[in-house]
């Protein structure tokens, strides 16, 4: 594509201004209209794509239109409309008298198509108020208090946009609204991958797993569809031997997609198999929409709680330091999603169980058994008083609306829920990491199985990271010595330690692509929430992958 030098008096810049001026009132329409007219306004009206000396810049933006890392999903943006006219004026189809109309035209579409790209790079195109109102509507429905706070971004300061143009910083400038870049860049490169690959094999069910010795048509396939994928080696040889080189490539792929790890092939392992590529393809995309919702990078220091993934990682310097398992919140009592600070620990915590968990919980608990309070340690007060509470004190609160009029403690020890440790970040939803009486749920597949709260594993590495920002330094000796008290003790932080509640499905690690599965649901509602894909409600499907209640204690945090 060529650009004709503005020679001809027809095609005087003044001519093309007049063009333009009237083209921003009759041709620009939709929410970008006033920030269109402010970019020409500012820069007086002249063309700012058609010159020769805008070739270089023209021809960036037109790649960045076209490249994933900013329009993953392929967006037309009116790349058609700007080939076609480029092609017209550079092949002379236009006469002269309506060559200055159509170079008008084509700047327009040009800014328009830059306005755009860097509206979809900052906010993207899921509707989150809509995201809200499905949540929220989960309560009535469902009984299920789903809470994600949202930070929504303004359109970038239009005076940066202005410049950018104006210098021809087209990829510096849109690079640097890139959010959450470094998690963003990596699935960008995922996305381009699965796009690329041929289409995934079916693999045919049946009884008989299949495992290293076995000879089968079944294995064929199983190594094409993980060459595909990239799990078997591009050079193993496709045959139909179940050898150590394909066993290692089926527990690669088990450890990415979350299954039981063991090496063999079995109905659970064929039917992720058997998911076609645009299920992952899907996937990637609903986790690059929910980087819209986040900043550029985080702070140097801070605690990443991916849900999903039942993961805790700690950074800092933005290098991961730490990395823990976790049990988060039941399907049907999820963790809220939202950032705050820790701000101190509680050694030996005693628990306050919630007024919601008294009524859902411990009155069905203690109708079962009357004795469980003095089995676990819990002890009921009615002000300062401790006071004997029975299920038939408390039958009256069970539906009601009125706080239960008791506060129920678990002391320190071994059997608390708590565990030996809690990390606070006081918040409006009482959620906070900690320690737990049952570590053996950590080694679940599913570990959803807390009331909102996040159980973190060795919970006591965790604390010797926070301990480099206490004001009082304390040895390993005096941590077992307070612990060995069974008396609370609050260590606070001078240096206080971000913490986000994310919900991330797909990331990549160690050169591996992981695939979670959709706990919550959330990255349905955000894909039946997107431009062009709206659906006005969202219902639970009666039959989900995971379950609620299976092996859960009748009463946890």
């Amino acid at each position: 594509m060529t650009l004709h030098p503005l020679q001809a008096e027809p095609l005087s810049i003044e001519n093309i201004s007049a063009h333009i001026q009237q083209g921003l009132k009759t041709r620009i329409k939709g929410q970008n209209k006033e920030i269109i007219q402010n970019i020409y306004q500012e820069t007086d009206y002249k063309p700012l794509w058609i010159g020769n000396q805008d070739r270089k810049k023209t021809s960036h933006l037109i790649q960045a239109l076209n490249d994933p890392l900013f329009n993953y999903k392929n967006k037309p943006l009116d790349q058609a409309s700007i080939k076609r006219l480029f092609y017209q004026l550079d092949n002379g189809e236009l006469s002269n008298r309506r060559q200055a109309a159509a170079y008008a035209r084509l700047d327009l579409i040009l800014t328009s198509s830059m306005v755009r790209l860097v509206r979809f790079i900052v906010q993207g195109d899921v509707d989150w108020n809509m995201v809200q109102e499905k949540l929220a509507a989960l309560e009535q429905s469902d009984d299920i208090k789903a809470v994600w706070e949202m930070s929504f971004k303004p359109f970038p300061d239009q005076d940066e946009l202005i410049a950018a143009i104006e210098d021809g910083n087209i990829y510096e400038y849109l690079t640097s609204l890139i959010p959450m870049e470094k998690r963003y860049r990596k699935l960008v490169k995922l996305l381009k991958k699965y796009r690329g690959m041929d289409k995934f094999p079916k693999i045919t069910y049946s009884n008989d797993d299949l495992k290293v010795g076995d000879s089968s048509s079944r294995v064929e396939t199983i190594k094409k569809r993980l060459q595909i994928s990239g799990d078997y080696p591009r050079y193993a040889p496709i045959d139909s031997n179940f050898d150590e080189t394909l066993k290692k490539a089926v527990m690669t792929y088990q450890k990415r997609y979350l299954l039981k790890v063991t090496g063999v092939v079995d109905k659970t392992t064929t039917y992720y198999l058997n998911q076609p590529v645009k299920t992952n393809i899907q996937a990637i995309i609903t986790n690059l929409d929910k980087t819209k919702l986040y900043p550029k990078q985080f702070e140097e220091e801070y605690i990443e709680v991916n849900v999903p993934d039942f993961n805790l990682r700690y950074y800092r310097d933005h290098e991961m330091v730490m990395k823990r398992a976790l049990v988060v919140g039941r399907i049907d009592r999820p963790t809220p999603l939202f950032s705050d600070r820790i701000r101190y620990m509680v050694l030996n915590p005693t628990w306050t169980i919630p007024d919601n968990l008294i009524k859902r919980d411990l009155i069905p608990v203690l109708r079962k058994n009357p004795g469980y309070l003095e089995e676990n340690n819990i002890h009921a007060f009615r002000g300062k008083n401790e006071v004997q509470v029975t299920q038939e004190m408390l039958r009256p609160y069970e539906k009601s609306e009125s706080p239960v009029p008791y506060r129920f403690v678990q002391f320190p020890g071994d059997n608390n829920a708590l565990g030996r440790v809690k990390f606070m970040f006081p918040n409006k939803y009482d959620v906070y990491l900690h320690d737990t009486d049952n570590k053996s749920l950590l080694s679940r597949r599913y570990k959803i199985y807390s009331s909102g709260c996040v159980r973190v594993e060795k919970p006591f590495d965790l604390v010797t990271l926070l301990l480099q920002h206490v004001r009082k330094s304390y040895t390993k000796n005096e941590i077992d010595k307070i612990i060995a008290s069974n008396e609370p003790t609050t260590i606070g932080l001078k240096q206080t330690i971000p913490v986000h509640m994310l919900y991330f499905t797909v990331y990549e690690e160690d050169g591996l692509a992981y695939f979670k599965h959709d706990i919550y649901l959330y990255d349905k509602i955000i894909e039946e929430s997107v431009r062009g894909n709206k659906k006005s409600t969202f219902k639970i499907p009666k039959k989900r992958m995971i379950t609620v209640k299976e092996n859960a204690k009748p009463l946890s945090n």
